[in-house]
C-alpha cells in the first residue's frame, strides 16, 4: 500500500517538473500540488505553506511523536523477546511484555501513517480552496548591475 502511495507521489512530482527542454522543478508557485508535495516530504510543511502554521505544527508533532513511539516500543519489544529466548521458559512474563510492546508499536505506526496521509490530503484540499478564494499575483523586479542580478517578489492578494 505504501509503495503505491509513494509511486503516486513521485509521479505527481515528475509531472509537476516536466519540461521539454530541461528537468527543472519550481515549487515556489502557490498550487495545491506544491502543498501536497511539501506535506509528503514532511508532514505539516504543506499546512505551513497554506498559512495554517498552528495546524502544521500540530500535525508535525503528532507525526514525530508517533514515529518516535513506534521505534521506541519496537526496540523495547525486541529486547523483551531476546530475554524471553535467553530464559527459555515457556510461561515467562517477557513474552507477554513482548506482545504488549509490539502491539503498542503497531498502534503508534498506524497513527504515524494516518497523520502523514491526513497531512497530504488536507494540504491539497486547503490549497485548492484557498487558490480559488484568493487571486495569486506575482511581481518580478529585475535590476542588472555589473554582475547582474534578479529580485523576485511573490505575494497573494485577496480578490
Amino acid at each position: 500500500m505504501l509503495k503505491k502511495i509513494f509511486v503516486v507521489i513521485i509521479s505527481i512530482v515528475l509531472l509537476n517538473c516536466a519540461d521539454a527542454s530541461a528537468f527543472t522543478c519550481d515549487f515556489s508557485e502557490y498550487t495545491p500540488t506544491n502543498a501536497l508535495i511539501r506535506s509528503a516530504i514532511m508532514p505539516g510543511w504543506g499546512q505551513g505553506w497554506n498559512y495554517q502554521r498552528t495546524k502544521g505544527w500540530i500535525v508535525f508533532g503528532v507525526f514525530a511523536v508517533s514515529v518516535f513511539g513506534a521505534f521506541y516500543y519496537l526496540n523495547k519489544s525486541e529486547g523483551d523477546y531476546e530475554r524471553y529466548k535467553e530464559l527459555g521458559a515457556i510461561e515467562s512474563s517477557y513474552y507477554d511484555d513482548y506482545e504488549k510492546d509490539l502491539n503498542v508499536s503497531r498502534i503508534f505506526g498506524c497513527v504515524a501513517v494516518a497523520s502523514w496521509l491526513f497531512s497530504i490530503v488536507d494540504a491539497y484540499i486547503v490549497a485548492n480552496k484557498q487558490s480559488e478564494d484568493y487571486g495569486y499575483k506575482k511581481f518580478n523586479f529585475y535590476a542588472y548591475g555589473k554582475d547582474g542580478f534578479m529580485l523576485s517578489y511573490k505575494t497573494r492578494f485577496s480578490v
